[in-house]
């Protein structure tokens, strides 16, 4: 049974049920892979019959685009947090923004197998359709950010918010490859903080 199971044949609310399942995906792409996973395995973690995952989810598939439904409404609050603070600096958005999501994967590895899997989006079309717009989404908040730093002259007044953006997610993304698919043995918030600062001196006014 995975960290997020509940007590066999628990009744839950549908949401509830939902997310649990959602949750427990993640878990067993993170133990054993995505190609490992299946409504079986699932039911098994959580304690139900497969017939109960396929009551809130009518295939696998839609499960994978549940699981980006969350990511996305993860990203989005991790957004929201980083930006919300008063008197937020747009540069400090973004490092606050930066160490979040890497402590998303941290947390979550199974994200970055995910985003990283061409075999599942190969099998699943849909996930490519979900996957597209919460990155474009991530670098659009982004971009913003970095326009707002140049027009308040904390970026260099030539920089280019668009490519500036695609260094910050090549960034991330690397990070999440070393953290969950390479594994390699580095401290995520420590090596977050020395990446960022490289960022932040690569797009600080001169």
């Amino acid at each position: 049974m995975t960290a997020n199971a509940v007590t066999v044949r628990q009744r839950l609310p549908a949401d509830l049920r939902k997310r649990q399942i959602v949750e427990t995906a993640l878990d067993l792409v993170a133990a054993h892979g995505a190609d490992a996973v299946t409504t079986h395995a699932i039911a098994d973690a959580i304690g139900v019959s497969q017939a109960a995952i396929f009551r809130h989810f009518s295939t696998k598939e839609a499960i994978w685009v549940a699981v980006l439904d969350w990511l996305d409404d993860r990203l989005a609050t991790i957004h929201r947090r980083a930006e919300g603070e008063a008197d937020a600096h747009p540069v400090e958005a973004l490092e606050r923004m930066f160490l979040a999501h890497v402590d998303l994967v941290e947390r979550y590895p199974a994200f970055a197998k995910l985003v990283f899997s061409d075999h599942l989006r190969l099998r699943y079309p849909s996930l490519n359709e979900r996957f597209a717009p919460i990155h474009e989404a991530y670098r659009l908040r982004v971009a913003e950010l970095i326009a707002r730093a140049k027009s308040e002259g904390a970026a260099a007044a030539d920089l280019a918010p668009a490519q500036a953006a695609t260094l910050y997610l090549c960034m991330a993304q690397g990070l999440m490859f070393q953290i969950a698919i390479a594994r390699l043995p580095i401290a995520p918030q420590p090596e977050a903080k020395r990446l960022f600062a490289l960022y932040r001196r690569a797009i600080a006014a001169k």
